[in-house]
């Protein structure tokens, strides 16, 4: 697309090549406090010049009634939106596909769609498309993020990233997040849910004016495969890309991350856990480490045990939750949805006092899931080696019908064909 010169200015603008050069400078050399003020100016600033850009492009940009927009706060093809994304295109459906990421991969390569689109996050050529998109599907507050506030004609969908989750997400100590995430949600038409406890907890939170579908989460829909075959190809290709060896089976152990950013927590014992695994239910085992987002960064370059394996780049946890056997956090969501993979799930939470009365807070008390609780390191290894198989199923089957689980390996279809609805209704009009 060939711009103007007044569009090549608004790019340089938005895009504020200078302004993060000077504020790289500031991050790298001045002490953090410093810093900190320094993030706070740049992004006040930011949304002050770049705000009336917004409109400008939102203006000359028409909706286009075949475009989507997907983003995730990971900017990866993940999450729900990626399995909406996938759906759409296993369908052939005539629709223009825009996938909003962090950098632009060479074309075909990593795990980015071919048949769709990409576009740089934060960049000019994401507030075009983002404009021009009918509806857009978000798993967090991304617009908010990058003050977009959508346009009377055009359509929000929000996936979230978790479900019947214990950790609660209105309590954050982050107050400018809080405000973003009611900005957003007072933009949203419609939330997607997998249970009558989340659709629950979006109305008592961020989202009571929106419409809540319960169609399960379409992210969950893959825990539902049985082909062995295709299981099997997906562990051989995460094997190959960390350098396992195939004949191990998988244990993932993924934490979420707290508020003060404190590493601490995730002191799990690995070689003592191993060598539990092993006892308990037979074979040879590597661990699988994914930290959060927000945390990774201070993991990166640690030498771990040659069995323990860092894959929180990898894009997206679906996948590894469908290969491994055994699934370990402290009170992350995912283990909330790897109870449909039937397979043994367990809680480590040293800080379990500290993060329950200073922290997120949990929705419902940890020890009232299917999961055995340890708060330190003994308690973790004695779960593991007294796992009762017919108990947990028991528990499983119990938690899932309490909370009202609608998950079956169909909310991709259902979504899409909610998108068709409302794309034919709006075509009509």
């Amino acid at each position: 697309m060939k711009l103007s010169f007044k569009q090549k200015i608004q790019r340089a603008i938005i895009e504020h090549h200078l302004i993060k050069s000077v504020f790289r400078y500031f991050f790298v050399t001045i002490p953090r406090k410093v810093c900190d003020k320094v993030r706070e100016w740049h992004s006040a600033s930011r949304f002050f010049i770049i705000k009336p850009m917004i409109k400008h492009i939102q203006k000359v940009n028409p909706v286009d009634n075949k475009t989507i927009l997907f983003v995730t706060f990971r900017n990866t093809y993940d999450c729900n939106p990626r399995a909406i994304c996938q759906e759409i295109l296993d369908q052939n459906l005539p629709y223009e596909l825009v996938q909003v990421v962090r950098k632009i991969p060479e074309n075909g390569t990593g795990v980015w769609p071919l048949g769709a689109k990409m576009v740089k996050r934060d960049s000019y050529d994401f507030y075009v498309e983002c404009s021009k998109a009918k509806i857009i599907i978000d798993n967090s507050i991304n617009l908010a993020s990058m003050y977009y506030k959508k346009k009377p004609d055009q359509v929000l969908i929000e996936t979230w990233h978790g479900a019947i989750g214990m950790k609660r997400f209105d309590t954050t100590s982050n107050k400018k997040w809080v405000k973003k995430a009611l900005r957003e949600a007072k933009e949203t038409d419609y939330c997607i849910s997998n249970s009558k406890f989340e659709t629950d907890l979006y109305k008592n939170t961020l989202w009571p004016n929106a419409e809540i579908l319960e169609y399960g989460h379409p992210r969950n829909d893959m825990l539902f495969e049985t082909d062995p075959e295709k299981i099997s190809a997906l562990k051989q290709q995460i094997c190959k890309k960390y350098k396992i060896p195939k004949d191990r089976n998988l244990c993932l152990y993924a934490p979420t991350f707290r508020d003060d950013n404190d590493p601490s927590p995730y002191n799990i014992p690995y070689s003592r856990l191993i060598k539990a695994l092993e006892a308990r239910f037979g074979g040879q085992w590597a661990i699988l480490t994914r930290f959060h987002q927000r945390v990774k960064k201070q993991f990166k370059g640690i030498q771990f045990p040659k069995y323990v394996y860092n894959v929180s780049e990898f894009h997206d946890i679906q996948d590894l939750m469908l290969v491994s056997l055994v699934g370990i956090t402290d009170y992350s969501s995912w283990i909330c949805e790897y109870l449909l993979t039937g397979h043994p799930g367990f809680l480590f939470a040293t800080d379990a006092e500290e993060y329950l009365n200073n922290d997120r807070g949990l929705v419902y008390p940890l020890d009232s899931t299917p999961f055995p609780l340890a708060k330190n390191t003994k308690q973790l290894i004695d779960n593991i080696m007294a796992f009762d198989e017919d108990k947990f199923e028991t528990d499983r089957v119990n938690f899932l019908k309490k909370y009202g689980c609608v998950d079956d390996g169909n909310a991709s279809k259902r979504t899409v064909e909610k998108i068709k609805e409302i794309l034919s209704s709006t075509n009509k009009n």
